[in-house]
């Protein structure tokens, strides 16, 4: 019985992947085009991700120790400070490296040639986020033998700081992407729920007869079911196969002519395909549901 009763699914749903292939080539690239906005989107989400941690990674709290403050309390000091949850690593650095920094990249060494070192020691903090930095230099602030923070918690708060205006755009272009991520999937639902509700009405003669024989609303909607899935699943293919290229592309470029633009590694593609795939085929199911659940809602009745 069961055997029985796939096999007739299956069949209905060729069936009618047969009788409506101009309805359903209209729907599948309409869905592509949908989805492919969608991808992009989230692609773009990826990349922001990156860019934010890179962002992250440059924007760097000092804490600057007293010059008398023992160097092997500074070094715990440094290690209770890189076990923080909003700090990505923190780095020891003595007066010593620093005084060979500055004379390397700042000043040129014969100028500071007979000068003492009047550098104290630091530890340089990277926080996860840009949004954690106000956060870290207050913590610093509170660390004994402290002497100074830079940037500080008062300025790392400020409206027109770098962390700030980092996190405000990351913010906005967020909601932007996530707001236009939630139309394309309610047109891509549309589309399909109109394409399924065509195909029912075109098929009212045999639906009737199914409902007079004594078969179930359930066995009449698998098949619509069936077909609206496999029509997202198809277009989501669609999508798939030009944006996942158009990635790696774009990565390989970036690569060699702007570093700086490092975009989402090729790894992260696969789950992102398989979502991709998954959401076409959700949207597709959602919109025959709501237009089976609706066509078969009605009682049986001949109209001609």
């Amino acid at each position: 019985m069961i055997w029985n009763t796939l096999e007739f699914v299956f069949r209905e749903t060729a069936l009618h992947l047969r009788r409506e292939r101009l309805i359903a080539i209209a729907t599948i690239s309409t869905v592509a085009v949908l989805l492919l906005l969608l991808g992009a989107i989230v692609l773009f989400l990826l990349n922001l991700s990156v860019w934010s941690q890179r962002l992250a990674q440059q924007l760097e709290v000092r804490a600057y120790f007293q010059r008398d403050f023992p160097r092997e309390e500074a070094q715990k000091a440094a290690q209770q400070i890189a076990a923080w949850p909003e700090v990505r690593s923190a780095s020891f650095v003595t007066k010593e490296e620093g005084w060979e920094w500055l004379k390397k990249n700042v000043v040129s060494g014969a100028e500071l040639q007979g000068l003492d070192n009047p550098l104290p020691d630091r530890v340089d903090v990277l926080a996860k986020d840009p949004e954690f930095a106000p956060e870290v230099a207050r913590r610093l602030e509170k660390l004994p033998g402290v002497k100074d923070v830079v940037p500080s918690a008062a300025s790392a708060s400020q409206s027109g700081s770098f962390a700030r205006r980092v996190v405000q755009a990351k913010r906005l272009v967020t909601w932007v992407a996530i707001l236009a991520s939630l139309l394309a999937a309610v047109a891509g639902a549309l589309i399909v729920h109109n394409t399924v509700r065509l195909a029912l009405h075109s098929r009212w003669r045999e639906i009737y007869i199914m409902q007079l024989v004594g078969a179930t609303r359930s066995l009449i909607a698998v098949p619509f079911l069936l077909e609206g899935m496999l029509h997202g699943a198809v277009g989501a293919a669609l999508a798939c196969c030009i944006l996942v290229p158009a990635h790696m592309f774009l990565r390989n470029l970036t690569a060699h002519s702007a570093p700086f633009l490092l975009l989402a590694p090729n790894p992260t593609l696969l789950p992102f395909t398989l979502a991709v795939l998954a959401v076409g085929a959700l949207l597709g199911l959602t919109g025959s549901a709501f237009s089976v659940r609706r066509y078969l809602r009605q009682k049986p009745e001949w109209q001609g």
